[in-house]
């Protein structure tokens, strides 16, 4: 997979400095609605950021603040999670979230990320397992908000019940569950949902393009380059899944399915041939 520096994604990407999760959200978006507005819904939210500080005095602890954000974004404003339904995709655009009020985890914490960066909240992503988080990055505890149940706070004793269960086990709570995420890897797994959402359809050229960017957030996550190996395959572009599959073998080592990839590796060869 070759980068493509024309990219305005990739250049965020690859820009000094703390990658601005919310507009790194809009230009995701952008692939989907390629006449967006990014500067609109950014002023959006600076706007939605100075109406909260008109309505809610300073508080004086952490915990205040996010009952007040809290109380602005999801009572006052109306923002809500799409439970009935959760795979539309446009609950993955920043845009459409703002636009409707409506999203999952990682959407509407992008929105309750981005008013916190605007207040100088000391917030952060958490990349929980099946469901995103929120945190707070100062004072000895932290605080956990979930923004798919109406901004509420989660006991830190409950996270290891929200953890999904495996082949009949539970999931054990580890330090890296609840670790803060940056916005890159935010950002990566807003793209691996949409990618999900895009194969489930079957649309692998959409999933491709999900594909590519994760690989430019995260160039050594090996499985990402397994997965763009069988979406070139579908597509039928053979030499493109021939190199991913070459790099998931590099940056993978001893994987279990080394063997399966070598093998598909020598079809695709194979098939090339009578091209040449």
């Amino acid at each position: 997979m070759r980068p493509r520096p024309s990219d305005p994604f990739f250049a965020l990407v690859h820009s000094s400095g703390e990658i601005d999760l919310a507009r790194g959200a809009l230009l995701i978006a952008q692939q989907a609605y390629p006449d967006l507005d990014i500067e609109h819904y950014l002023r959006q939210l600076d706007a939605l950021s100075e109406d909260f500080r008109s309505r809610y005095a300073t508080a004086d602890s952490l915990a205040a603040s996010l009952v007040n954000l809290s109380q602005y974004v999801f009572g006052d404003l109306g923002f809500c999670g799409n439970h009935t339904h959760y795979d539309d995709p446009r609950n993955s655009y920043l845009n459409e979230v703002l636009d409707r009020r409506l999203g999952i985890p990682i959407t509407l914490a992008v929105v309750y990320l981005a008013l916190g960066q605007r207040l100088s909240l000391p917030l952060a992503g958490v990349n929980f397992p099946h469901h995103f988080l929120v945190r707070s990055t100062q004072g000895a505890e932290p605080l956990f908000v979930d923004p798919f149940a109406d901004g509420a706070f989660v006991d830190g004793k409950s996270l290891g019940q929200r953890l999904p269960v495996i082949e009949g086990r539970r999931l054990k709570l580890a330090p890296e569950f609840i670790e803060p995420a940056s916005s890159l890897h935010t950002l990566a797994r807003m793209l691996r949902n949409l990618k999900r959402l895009h194969c489930q359809t079957r649309e692998f050229p959409t999933a491709i393009g999900w594909a590519e960017k994760i690989a430019y957030l995260l160039p050594t996550e090996a499985e990402n380059f397994r997965d763009l190996g069988f979406l070139y395959h579908h597509t039928r572009e053979y030499l493109k899944a021939i190199e991913a599959f070459n790099e998931y073998l590099r940056q993978a080592g001893d994987a279990a399915d080394a063997p399966t990839i070598e093998h598909n590796i020598r079809v695709l060869a194979h098939r090339l041939v009578p091209l040449n």
